[in-house]
């Protein structure tokens, strides 16, 4: 069984998902049966594990540093 508080982490730091997207997913959890938990950890599981979104979350903590010391 797939811990939810785990699952709501996942879901907001989601780089692949919209704003709309996470507030979606994060309002049907608690309806979801075990099954469709576990698909949903399994997709998160394998997005973040894609080679280009590491790439994207060290170009966004970069940008993020840049506008730190521009304001």
């Amino acid at each position: 069984m797939v811990d939810l508080s785990l699952l709501q982490t996942m879901i907001r730091e989601s780089l692949l998902l919209t704003d709309a997207e996470r507030a979606y997913w994060l309002a049907g959890l608690a309806r979801m049966t075990p099954p469709q938990v576990d698909r949903l950890k399994s997709i998160l599981d394998r997005a973040r594990n894609i080679p280009w979104n590491a790439a994207l979350q060290k170009t966004v903590a970069t940008l993020a540093g840049v506008q730190k010391t521009a304001a």
